[in-house]
């Protein structure tokens, strides 16, 4: 990730279990935020909004992809590691 870049999210995919087995909430997720960048993450209710979000902030874990944020990627790091970064007001 380029060192202006804020964040940058690879193939990020998100299933999780319902009553008829599995349910991808989110599927091959590709973005980049430029730093000083604004964006609006929009869509109607059940879509995954929180979902993504939390997968920012490092809250969640996703089945697939990567979620860079001025540097570590979140995935590759363990619970501890995640929380370290949300205390961290630039990501890094």
């Amino acid at each position: 990730m380029d060192s202006n870049n804020s964040i940058e999210v690879k193939g990020l995919g998100k299933r999780v279990a319902d009553a008829g087995g599995t349910l991808s909430i989110l599927e091959g997720i590709d973005f980049t935020v430029e730093a000083g960048s604004a964006v609006a993450i929009t869509g109607s209710s059940g879509s995954g909004k929180s979902t993504l979000l939390g997968l920012l902030a490092g809250v969640g874990v996703p089945r697939a992809g990567r979620v860079k944020r001025a540097g570590p990627d979140l995935v590759a790091l363990d619970g501890g590691g995640r929380a370290r970064v949300r205390g961290n007001p630039a990501g890094g």
